[in-house]
């Protein structure tokens, strides 16, 4: 019985002794053929180093590439004589009262002006050069050329500083284009007036119109005029 016992031992042993041994020798193996698989480096070269990618010089990643933009070309050079731009000219509009009361005719200055370095010339008939009125909130209400239209031309040479001025008479009633009848009536208010000439315009120059005054009454604390006396009654004809 004992050496049965000794001899199932050994058994165990040797069992166990060969597991042991093959577990060895696939750990081994798997090792390796990792190693096999890495290249080896060559003897005596130096680490790989990765360069970072660098922008083009003049270059900031952090913002986006500028949009190029066509050149500006300067404005041509006024000649003596040539026709007079918009920016070389100035208009106005003036009142002969800054108030009126309803039933005036107020009267309009429309004055165009050389504030430019250059003699210019340029048409300033009544064709083009106009005079507006506007309420506060830039209604249109009048112009001079609603019921009276003009095709005239009056090419003027303005000498830098010259003016030239225009007047017109408002009668107080609205108009629009075409002189549409019955022309209204404008009441008391405050109101601009624009004067344009062609595609330039005034600042817009405020003038009010007020109610006429009540007619005189009775003084307060007087008493009142009595009635001049009836006439007698004419004598019957004779006969």
């Amino acid at each position: 019985m004992g050496i049965a016992v000794v001899a199932v031992g050994i058994v165990i042993a040797i069992i166990v002794a060969v597991l042991s041994s093959s577990a060895g020798a696939n750990t081994g193996g798997k090792a390796g053929a990792a190693a096999a698989q890495k290249p080896a480096a060559a003897p005596g070269a130096a680490p790989e180093v990765k360069s970072p990618v660098v922008p083009p010089a003049g270059q900031n990643p952090e913002q986006p590439a500028e949009t190029p933009t066509a050149a500006v070309q300067p404005p041509p050079v006024l000649k003596e004589g040539d026709d007079c731009p918009d920016s070389t000219l100035a208009v106005l509009g003036l009142t002969n009262a800054p108030q009126f009361v309803i039933g005036d005719q107020p009267k309009f200055t429309m004055v165009v002006t050389n504030i430019g370095l250059i003699a210019c010339k340029r048409d300033v008939g009544a064709s083009v050069l106009a005079a507006y009125v506007y309420t506060l909130d830039n209604k249109r209400l009048w112009s001079n050329l609603d019921c009276a239209p003009s095709n005239e031309t009056l090419i003027k040479t303005f000498t830098p500083g010259e003016q030239v001025t225009t007047a017109v008479t408002w009668t107080g009633m609205g108009s629009a284009p075409r002189c549409p009848l019955p022309r209204p009536a404008i009441g008391p208010g405050t109101y601009n007036l624009v004067v344009q000439l062609g595609n330039l315009r005034s600042e817009p120059l405020p003038f009010i119109m007020n109610q006429p005054p009540p007619p005189p009454g009775p003084v307060p604390g007087q008493p009142a005029l009595a009635p001049p006396p009836e006439a007698p009654p004419a004598p019957a004809p004779a006969g």
